[in-house]
């Protein structure tokens, strides 16, 4: 059940989202990816994963632990492989 305040965060990140729709609105794939966004985001806070999302979130910049890297390199993933942009 969502708390006004996670009510008010999600009304806060889809309207953002919503502008960022309008931006690539002639960009299909990105429109796609956008909307995707803001429903998996609006499933996550309805189901209480907000906490999870926020703490995936605070977590993106932070280094993989050696076990996660290690993980990778046995799927054959190179975690120190520069990313393509």
């Amino acid at each position: 059940m969502l708390t006004q305040t996670d009510e008010q965060e999600l009304l806060r990140l889809t309207r953002r989202l919503e502008l960022m729709n309008k931006q690539f609105s002639d960009d299909p794939d990105c429109t796609e990816a956008v909307q995707k966004a803001a429903l998996a985001l609006s499933i996550a806070f309805i189901h209480g994963l907000r906490a999870e999302v926020e703490q995936l979130y605070d977590s993106l910049d932070t280094p993989l632990p050696n076990r996660a890297r290690e993980h990778l390199r046995q799927l054959g993933l190179d975690p120190d492989a520069d990313e393509e942009r």
